[in-house]
């Protein structure tokens, strides 16, 4: 009798334990199943989110792309067409004595150089100070170019040559290179003399080299000074 209440006892325990043992499987199952559903939930919103976030990337970048495209199409622009710089040189109003033209001529010379400016852009400088008889002549000379289809004016060097043809006469030219070539010292003293020596070949327009400058020069000197160089 005793052996059998022991074994119902035993029964009893196992039974208990069984259902403790069920009773745990039971809720781990359950507690996975709302982890594995959470994550679901959390993968989904993360994937929601990374989706706007990466929309909202694409969106700034191509923004910002946009606003990189304009700025370079500015840029090019810009660049494409270049600016005339702020010089400004004397105005020049077609004077009739071939000196005020030279001097004019030797001004604009001595800004472009302090200043620096692009050889392309004198030409528009200058033209930009012609007043006067200077502004309706070269009025004249854009119509011809215009109307003949020439190719337009876009050197300083050809303005010079231009306006050297209408502003300094023939004569005036062949006396200033029959002065050049006669020119002495005489009682002028030896830095007075090169300083005319320099303006007549700037008026001129003599690109003389070094040593064919030097010789002019010497030649030119008075004979006791010439024996001393």
């Amino acid at each position: 009798m005793q052996n059998l209440e022991e074994r119902l006892a035993i029964k009893d325990d196992v039974m208990q334990r069984l259902e403790e043992r069920l009773a745990k499987v039971e809720l781990k199952q359950e507690r996975s199943s709302l982890s594995i559903h959470g994550r679901h939930h959390s993968s989904r919103h993360s994937s929601n989110a990374h989706g706007h976030g990466e929309e909202h990337r694409r969106r700034r970048h191509h923004h910002h792309s946009h606003g990189e495209s304009y700025q370079r199409e500015q840029r090019h622009h810009q660049e494409a067409k270049p600016q005339v710089p702020f010089v400004k040189v004397p105005s020049f109003s077609g004077d009739s004595d071939p000196n005020v033209y030279l001097d004019w001529e030797a001004k604009c010379e001595q800004i472009f150089y302090v200043h620096e400016v692009n050889d392309d852009q004198k030409e528009k400088i200058a033209s930009l100070e012609f007043i006067d008889y200077a502004m309706k002549w070269w009025h004249n000379i854009v119509k011809d170019i215009i109307y003949s289809k020439r190719p337009p004016m876009v050197s300083w060097d050809n303005l010079k040559e231009c306006m050297r043809l209408r502003f300094v006469p023939p004569h005036f030219r062949k006396d200033l290179f029959l002065k050049l070539q006669r020119f002495q010292q005489g009682t002028l003293s030896v830095d007075a003399y090169f300083k005319e020596l320099e303006t007549l070949l700037l008026k001129v327009d003599m690109h003389e080299s070094e040593e064919a400058m030097i010789a002019r020069f010497v030649s030119g000197l008075r004979r006791d000074i010439q024996d001393v160089v």
